[in-house]
């Protein structure tokens, strides 16, 4: 089961990837990416996505499909602008993560 928080800035990202961390979950469990850029980002070559810093693998059916990582997430309000967290957890956990992101001021979380 993954859990998708947005937030309004950096701040509380950080505070939230603490407290996840400090509650036993790993980091590789976790994607964050900005959706500042997703609606003005055209599609590219992958081979020159490649070279960016910041690339991010979606969850798109073809080879060479490439987009931003919210662009994959369904239920996530459109136009909106932030940092989204998602998280990979179990069932049983996923209360006590949707906590996590309460706590630490997510404006909207999703159950993907």
């Amino acid at each position: 089961m993954r859990l998708i928080a947005r937030f309004e800035d950096k701040q509380p990202v950080g505070f939230l990837i603490d407290t996840l961390r400090n509650g036993g979950f790993d980091r590789k469990d976790m994607v964050v990416s900005s959706l500042n850029d997703a609606d003005e980002q055209d599609p590219q070559d992958p081979v020159e996505l490649a070279g960016d810093i910041a690339f991010i693998k979606t969850e798109r059916e073809g080879l060479w499909e490439s987009g931003p990582f919210a662009e994959g997430v369904k239920g996530l309000t459109p136009g909106k602008r932030g940092i989204i967290v998602a998280v990979e957890t179990p069932k049983h956990e996923a209360d006590r993560v949707r906590s996590m992101m309460k706590e630490s001021g997510a404006l909207e979380i999703i159950q993907d």
